[in-house]
C-alpha cells in the first residue's frame, strides 16, 4: 500500500512526499541486514520489518511503475511518449544527469536528464530535447515525442533521448 500512496501522491503533485516515501521504502529494502529483503521490494513486510518474500512482487512492479512515470515521468500517450520528469536534486549524480532505459515502441531508449544546476523539481522546465543528436521541437509541457520519430530509430541498440533542464526565470 505504501507504493501505491507514493504513486498517487506523485500524481497529485506532492512530489516532496512521494519522494520521501519511496526513498524510505528503498532505503529500508536494501538494508539486507535488517530487512533480508532480496531481490526487490516484497508484498509484505512483517511486524520486525523483514521482507515476507524474497521474490519480485506487486508492490515492486508498482515502484517500478512509479519510477518510470512518475518520477522519470516517461509514459505512453496516445500511442507518442511524452516526457514529464518530476526528480529531486538528490536523485541527479554529482554530473547533474538522472538516467533511465525503458523500451518504447519497439525501440530501447536511454533517457538521460541533464540538470546541471542541480536545480529540485518545481524550478525547472525542459529546455531541450534531443533524439540520437537530433533536437526536437518542443510544442508544449510536458514534451511529446511522435512515436514516428522513435520507430524511424534503429533497433537493437540503445537510442540516446538526452533532455536538457532549465532553471525556471521566475526562481532564483
Amino acid at each position: 500500500m505504501a507504493v501505491m500512496y507514493a504513486y498517487a501522491l506523485y500524481q497529485r503533485g506532492l512530489v516532496i512526499q512521494g519522494y520521501k516515501v519511496l526513498e524510505g521504502i528503498y532505503r529500508h529494502c536494501v538494508d539486507f541486514a535488517h530487512s533480508h529483503i532480496y531481490p526487490g521490494i516484497p508484498e509484505y513486510i512483517n511486524n520486525r520489518g523483514r521482507g515476507m518474500y524474497t521474490y519480485l512482487t506487486g508492490a515492486a512492479s508498482w515502484y517500478m511503475l512509479t519510477l518510470v512515470t512518475e518520477v522519470f515521468g516517461a509514459r505512453g500517450v496516445m500511442g507518442d511518449l511524452e516526457l514529464d520528469p518530476k526528480l529531486m536534486a538528490e536523485q541527479f549524480d554529482s554530473e547533474g544527469k538522472a538516467r533511465i532505459c525503458i523500451r518504447f515502441a519497439g525501440r530501447k531508449l536511454e533517457i538521460c536528464y541533464h540538470n546541471p544546476g542541480r536545480v529540485d523539481y518545481g524550478n525547472y522546465e525542459i529546455r531541450s530535447v534531443r533524439l540520437d543528436g537530433s533536437m526536437i521541437d518542443l510544442t508544449g509541457v510536458p514534451v511529446i515525442i511522435q512515436r514516428s520519430l522513435i520507430t524511424s530509430l534503429k533497433q537493437g541498440m540503445a537510442n540516446q533521448v538526452e533532455v536538457e533542464l532549465q532553471r525556471l526565470n521566475n526562481k532564483s
